[in-house]
């Protein structure tokens, strides 16, 4: 099978262009930097998912899947017209491209955050209530898929909703609570008892290919995360159980830190900067 991925040059696609290579599927890629956290795969080629001209090198592929990974997907410094133009109008670019080469199977990376912040655990049917524009963007990208399948119900979708991605290479928000345990930052929040949801690289790379098994008519949807559930002082506990790593001392309460986190979250829209601390 011949499988075209977008987003191949990042954390998630270019750990997926060379697994799936491994297991002996023809793979295609298209990234808009040329920049990639491991090594470059050569079927990745320089591309906007939002350039109708980009595809022309994937036309006659016989490409039968797409793994829709590109999305704008920082905390800071991104608009929320960047936000939709990448994430709905990208989207709705690769559809096209889809439905032009006749491509039925479709896996579209979304994410928990079409659920919004919770403070209690959320399924697949829990109540779909965007509170970011990340969120929102991701959802409307999944809007897009839902038209297209109701003009062709014989497409063949999975949309996947991972939590936060922690592994090599990825230097966000699993990285920067290990880093400052590292520095022995010495302030923590609360008490540490609301839960961190998560999921290794690994876990989700093997979730995909689980997909491929389980094509059928119609949209699958599936939460993708690590279990058990652990607790922010848990995880904390892991981190500071090896060497060079501790728990900090001081523990501010909840809302007098959202607080000082609003204060950061100013400075890092003014600087259009993703800043580890915000609310």
């Amino acid at each position: 099978m011949n499988i075209l991925i977008t987003g191949s040059n990042g954390f998630v696609g270019s750990r997926l262009m060379w697994y799936l290579e491994e297991k002996g599927y023809k793979v295609f890629g298209i990234d808009n930097s040329e920049h990639c956290l491991r090594e470059r795969h050569p079927n990745t080629i320089f591309g906007d998912i939002r350039n109708k001209e980009d595809y022309e090198s994937f036309r006659n592929k016989n490409i039968e899947m797409i793994i829709h990974l590109a999305a704008s997907k920082h905390d800071f410094g991104i608009s929320k017209e960047e936000y939709y133009s990448n994430n709905e109008y990208g989207t709705q670019v690769v559809m096209e491209f889809a439905k032009s080469e006749n491509i039925k199977k479709i896996i579209y990376y979304s994410t928990v955050s079409v659920y919004g912040h919770k403070a209690v655990p959320c399924d697949e049917t829990g109540p779909i209530l965007p509170d970011n524009d990340y969120g929102e963007s991701k959802l409307a990208g999944e809007k897009v898929i839902n038209k297209f399948y109701e003009e062709d119900n014989s497409l063949e979708i999975f949309y996947l909703r991972p939590s936060i991605i922690y592994g090599p290479n990825n230097f966000a928000n699993m990285y920067n609570l290990i880093a400052m345990q590292h520095r022995k930052f010495w302030i923590t929040i609360g008490d540490g008892s609301h839960i961190k949801s998560m999921v290794s690289l690994e876990n989700l790379i093997d979730m995909t290919f689980w997909c491929f098994d389980r094509f059928k008519s119609g949209i699958q949807i599936y939460n993708v995360l690590d279990k058990p559930y652990i607790t922010v002082k848990t995880l904390m506990n892991i981190i500071a159980s090896h060497e060079g790593f501790s728990n900090p001392t001081i523990k501010i309460p909840l809302k007098i830190a959202v607080g000082i986190g609003l204060f950061f979250d100013f400075f890092a829209k003014i600087l259009k900067k993703d800043i580890p601390i915000n609310s």
